[in-house]
């Protein structure tokens, strides 16, 4: 399978979960508006009520389309990358006796394993990458989570709350 190939399907597969992601929140918000029609309310208002409930959805859209596609290609490019330089460093450091050689495997181990670290913290989405460079970490606990709404309910609370 050529390169050009991979990537048309990795495309095809990224619209494939748009569309499943779509009809997922679609039957979810008809759902809540059967429900609000149900309570004598208008098709019009529950609608909107429904949508009201879900909060953002585009950005609920997007969030599920990025963890259903799983890593990128650049993320995967990268692991490849510090994983190849974590094993030539293991390399160095085993098989070649001069000391200088082993301080060069030693360094490249570092910056392999520590790549690797990274990624899997990025894909966590426990990070944050600023735009001088530098990378925070987001690991507070006193703040609630990006989807949680100004009263402090998440996604879950407003979908299960009958306000």
């Amino acid at each position: 399978m050529s390169v050009v190939q991979k990537l048309q399907e990795l495309f095809k597969r990224k619209q494939t979960i748009e569309k499943e992601v779509n009809e997922e929140l679609r039957f979810h918000i008809d759902m809540q508006t059967n429900e609000y029609a149900q309570m004598g309310i208008s098709t019009e208002t529950s609608r909107e009520m429904a949508e009201q409930r879900f909060g953002d959805l585009d950005r609920i859209k997007k969030e599920c389309v990025r963890i259903g596609s799983g890593a990128s290609v650049l993320i995967q490019l990268l692991l490849s990358v510090f994983l190849l330089n974590l094993l030539v460093g293991l390399v160095l450091r085993l098989l070649v006796p001069e000391s200088h050689v082993n301080r060069v495997g030693d360094v490249m181990m570092m910056i392999g394993g520590l790549g690797v670290l990274l990624l899997y913290i990025k894909q966590a989405g426990a990070s944050r990458f600023r735009s001088d460079g530098g990378l925070k970490l987001d690991l507070n606990p006193g703040s609630p989570p990006v989807g949680f709404d100004e009263s402090g309910r998440s996604p879950f609370d407003r979908v299960r709350s009958d306000d």
